[in-house]
């Protein structure tokens, strides 16, 4: 699979694909640690719960390479996250682990990468990210989610966008 199988599939489709991908390699990497505060965290770019921009900015204090900048919480780094909220994922993510921030971060880099403009050629400069995730995926030999879960979230709808997503109908690990 690579990006060219994603022409069809909206912007939060794609994203939403990223976090099944994440999904699939926590499963793998970190089975006995429990992800759901990330996962909601994750979700909340592609739900309803706000514009994609906050809630991708917001994503953003928890992507390692972010999150794990200081060896402390300090109100001057983090805009959004709290303390209570750093120590939390501090404890669940890894600072050392890349293949975790490149697929974190293409989550927040997919999401913004048309912001505040219009998008283009059917949103091919996301590609690069879909192709990074995919390669990190098999490169691990972890299983790739079925595209087919997304595929409702069409790139003709909201200009590329796509409408919002309901994880509870896409996530095999999302808990409510």
């Amino acid at each position: 699979m690579n990006s060219n199988n994603f022409v069809d599939l909206s912007i939060r489709g794609r994203i939403a694909y990223v976090i099944l991908c994440f999904e699939n390699y926590v499963k793998v990497k970190y089975p006995d640690i429990d992800m759901q505060p990330v996962l909601k965290m994750m979700w909340s770019v592609v739900d309803s719960s706000d514009y994609i921009d906050n809630s991708a900015y917001r994503y953003l204090e928890i992507v390692p390479e972010c999150l794990f900048e200081k060896d402390h919480y300090s109100a001057d780094v983090f805009d959004k996250l709290t303390e209570d909220e750093y120590n939390r994922f501090t404890k669940i993510l890894n600072s050392d682990d890349p293949d975790l921030n490149a697929i974190m971060m293409s989550v927040y880099d997919i999401a913004m990468e048309y912001a505040y403009t219009n998008i283009t050629d059917h949103g091919k400069d996301t590609y690069e990210y879909l192709d990074k995730v995919i390669a990190i995926l098999n490169n691990n030999a972890i299983s790739l989610p079925d595209i087919g879960k997304v595929s409702m979230s069409r790139f003709s709808e909201s200009e590329g966008w796509g409408h919002c997503l309901d994880p509870k109908s896409i996530s095999n690990m999302l808990l409510y």
